[in-house]
């Protein structure tokens, strides 16, 4: 079993935001064993700390946000996705505003933090969320299956009748490496005709064409890193959502599925963890 892990020195780096579009100085700072992911929000009155679980979610529009009390975080998900996609157990982020910052869209700068800070062992075991059997969730056109696994492997296929988009596959078996390699880059992807409508609900402020794929009736507006950048931005998303749980060990199988199905099968897989707990402890 691998031992817990978290930053070796504090790491800091500011940036705008993605949906209220304002710059934000964030620090991910070293953290005992079994003190988990915990976001600070130094700029509110007590300086409120919110653990990063499933119970705190409070929003899955078009992000995932946590809160707890008078204190919240947006857009967690690209962040959370770099520290569990690089194993990271336990950190402080630290920030003087209620988002994180967007980076180029995706998690290659919060994967480029980690590395510029390095990792360290602490000699505590890590605790893996492992599935007894198959749990599942639907919503909104939208599937997920979970499935006992011995890794944490997702495959997802992005559908839609976009001509230049088209319906895209992928696959991976979630290692430090290939996180880093496959995934990171891939950016987070817009219609062109949301984007009004966002910018209307106060989402959406902080985008443009270097940090967000951008799609019209023609097609893309900008380069992809890859051929299909939207499927593994959507492994990505997965990725960071479901580390709230932790570190989940399944094989994570969706179809159109986001942010509020994400929380659903999150939902699901925490009722079977506990209720094993309970036959466990009869």
């Amino acid at each position: 079993m691998s031992e817990q892990q978290t930053l070796r020195v504090p790491v800091a780096y500011t940036g705008m935001t993605l949906h209220s579009g304002i710059p934000v100085h964030m620090r991910l700072l070293p953290a005992p064993a079994n003190r988990g992911i915990v976001f600070k929000r130094l700029d509110l009155p007590g300086k409120p700390e919110i653990p990063a679980t499933v119970a705190n979610i409070i929003s899955t529009n078009r992000n995932t946000t946590l809160g707890l009390g008078a204190a919240q975080v947006m857009t967690v998900e690209h962040l959370m996705a770099a520290l569990r996609g690089m194993g990271i157990d336990n950190t402080i982020v630290e920030l003087n505003a209620g988002e994180i910052p967007l980076g180029d869209g995706s998690s290659q700068v919060f994967v480029d933090m980690i590395k510029q800070a390095g990792v360290c062992l602490q000699g505590e075991r890590r605790r893996c969320l492992r599935l007894e059997q198959p749990v599942w969730a639907s919503g909104n056109g939208g599937h997920m299956v979970a499935l006992p696994a011995d890794e944490l492997k997702i495959t997802y296929t992005f559908v839609t009748n976009h001509p230049a988009v088209g319906t895209q596959f992928g696959e991976y078996v979630i290692t430090n490496s290939v996180f880093a390699e496959e995934i990171a880059r891939a950016r987070t992807l817009v219609f062109w005709q949301d984007i009004e409508y966002l910018q209307q609900q106060g989402l959406g402020l902080g985008g443009n064409l270097d940090c967000v794929v951008i799609v019209n009736d023609s097609g893309y507006l900008n380069t992809l890193r890859y051929k299909d950048e939207i499927v593994r931005h959507k492994v990505l998303d997965i990725v960071g959502d479901m580390g709230l749980l932790g570190f989940l060990k399944a094989h994570i199988i969706a179809v159109r599925s986001g942010h509020g199905l994400n929380r659903m099968l999150m939902r699901s897989i925490q009722e079977q963890a506990n209720l094993m707990m309970g036959v466990g402890n009869r």
